[in-house]
């Protein structure tokens, strides 16, 4: 039985006290046997997949730590987290990543796992795929009475930009979207954002969301942009109580964060040898503390894992995993290693 998942988010705050943005009470959702996409007027549906209530092997990471992943509806047609029909014109979201060990290393890309989308408009639009720095006291939050910038959110213009054709977005069950970006994108030791921009696809009256894990399993690192605000606020507040973790993840560059470098990302270090693959390549890793729930995990485009091995509590130090590739196909393949809730995600390609 397919199914897909949407919560109905009740207002906290009064409209008054909203009354200079608010979007409290627009998460809707119900659960279905099917979707029901629709934008400006009724749609059916092209490129939809069903979700069911065990997506706990879709993607990788803490990502759906509850077993579920969602999708927010938005009143009167189309997502919270993509097209939808706000007079705030919130056409960007953006997902928050911390660094935590300040480390330097680049960023290569960004998976995006999409929920549904529509081609009413002919399905020839773009989805745009932007990467921020991220600063205190650029995000906006919410007191209770007034909107302040004061909170960590993107910073200043996109960092990276990447575009992906409407078509390119897989909306099957188990799939991801990879979309890379030109070149590999510096971080040096700070904080980051990854981001999709569907203004183009909202132009040209086509529909495309993503999905999300749910309400309460966020770090108040979501946000939207708010064209009125010429910035970006923090999801949980513009839609009065919405704190969960949109379905976008940056892919580390081979190059960084490695076994044999200096700096870590959350306390990880992490590479594959040889890299592209044949027949065997070994996965090392590096812990930089005692870690809890170490999992490393092997997936390919389609979303299937090849590896996945939760190893629980492991002490710092260094970790090697021999991997038998003589079975897989040839393309890309991404392996996660996630440790103390953190995930560190990069790329390998596999020849034959």
């Amino acid at each position: 039985m397919k199914k897909f998942y949407t919560l109905a988010v009740a207002a906290l705050f009064t409209s008054a006290a909203f009354a200079q943005f608010s979007e409290a009470g627009n998460a809707v959702a119900k659960e279905s046997k099917a979707f029901n996409v629709k934008h400006n007027n009724a749609k059916t549906p092209t490129d939809t997949a069903g979700w069911v209530p065990n997506p706990t092997k879709w993607l990788p990471g803490e990502f759906a730590v509850g077993g579920q992943v969602w999708n927010y509806g938005y009143t009167g047609g189309g997502y919270v987290y993509g097209v939808n029909i706000s007079t705030s014109n919130l056409d960007e979201v953006a997902q928050g990543y911390q660094n935590l060990n300040t480390a330097t290393f680049g960023v290569e890309g960004v998976l995006a796992g999409f929920i549904g989308k529509d081609y009413a408009g002919g399905g020839n639009s773009t989805i745009t795929f932007n990467m921020y720095n991220m600063a205190a006291n650029s995000g906006y939050s919410y007191d209770g009475t007034n909107w302040n910038q004061d909170a960590l959110g993107p910073n200043g213009a996109a960092i990276a930009t990447t575009t992906m054709p409407l078509s390119m977005a897989d909306t099957t069950f188990f799939s991801l979207s990879y979309a890379a970006f030109p070149s590999v994108v510096p971080v040096n030791g700070g904080d980051f954002a990854v981001a999709m921009n569907v203004a183009a696809v909202k132009a040209a009256n086509d529909t495309v969301g993503l999905a999300c894990d749910a309400d309460g399993e966020g770090y108040r690192l979501a946000f939207h942009q708010v064209p009125s605000f010429g910035g970006f606020a923090i999801t949980d507040d513009a839609f009065g109580g919405l704190n969960n973790n949109i379905a976008l993840f940056p892919v580390i560059d081979d190059n960084f964060v490695g076994i044999d470098d200096v700096d870590f990302f959350n306390n990880m270090q992490l590479s594959a040898f040889p890299n592209p693959v044949v027949d065997q390549t070994t996965i090392s890793y590096n812990l930089n503390e005692n870690m809890n729930n170490v999992t490393l995990i092997v997936y390919d485009m389609t979303g299937k894992e090849v590896h996945n091995v939760n190893y629980g509590s492991q002490s710092k130090g260094s970790y090697n995993v021999n991997i038998d590739a003589s079975n897989f196909t040839s393309g890309n393949y991404f392996y996660s290693l996630i440790a103390n809730g953190n995930r560190l995600t990069k790329r390998m390609v596999v020849t034959k």
